[in-house]
């Protein structure tokens, strides 16, 4: 089951345009992530969350959605909800709104998809371009000249890359020691694949889109 998810982070037209070209079998937000979804018309089947965001004026404007209340301070917005989708059988998401706003939001954001990333099949859009999380093999139908980055979380060993201009053989990336900014597709499919630890792959949107 596909899912879309609306964060409380930043999303942008660009992302909603890539969209277009999917459909989803449910359409969930995390809390504040509801005011994102009807900004752009696409009415979430269900709100999970505290609710603390959710005004009486939003609720009037989502008649039909189902609110989920889970008041757990020990977990955020996001984390319930990932956990909601498991509950719901969702094995595939497509995530908006996971990064922009307070710096410490997004990185506790991408620490806690980091937990769920063997759960489900991630894919987060933000106004900038895809971010994927690889812990073993993966491929990428981009463009030609299209950058793509590569960023450990927080330890990536291993690494063998195809379809850069600037190819990985068995090397290691460390956060804090080395990273992998701003590589190059020279060639489709892109290949990825690394024997230990986990990778943050972000592709950037080809600039006409």
């Amino acid at each position: 089951m596909h899912a879309l998810l609306f964060a409380n982070g930043e999303v942008s037209e660009r992302e909603i345009r890539f969209l277009s070209k999917q459909t989803f079998d449910l359409i969930i937000a995390a809390d504040g992530g509801a005011r994102h979804a009807l900004k752009w018309q696409l009415r979430p089947h269900y709100v999970v969350g505290d609710l603390d965001s959710i005004t009486d004026e939003l609720r009037e404007q989502l008649q039909g959605t189902q609110f989920i209340h889970r008041p757990s301070q020990d977990l955020n917005d996001l984390e319930k909800t990932l956990l909601f989708c498991q509950e719901k059988g969702v094995n595939r998401l497509t995530l908006l709104g996971i990064t922009g706003k307070r710096l410490d939001h997004t990185l506790t954001n991408l620490s806690v998809l980091s937990r769920f990333d063997t759960v489900f099949d991630l894919t987060l859009l933000d106004p900038d371009g895809e971010i994927f999380f690889v812990r073993n093999t993966f491929y990428y139908q981009g463009r030609i000249g299209q950058l793509i980055s590569l960023v450990p979380l927080f330890s990536a060993e291993g690494i063998t890359t195809q379809g850069l201009a600037y190819p990985l053989n068995d090397e290691s990336l460390t956060w804090g020691v080395r990273e992998g900014l701003s590589n190059v597709i020279v060639q489709n499919p892109v290949r990825i694949s690394l024997k230990k630890g986990l990778l943050m792959v972000i592709a950037i949107y080809p600039e006409h889109l």
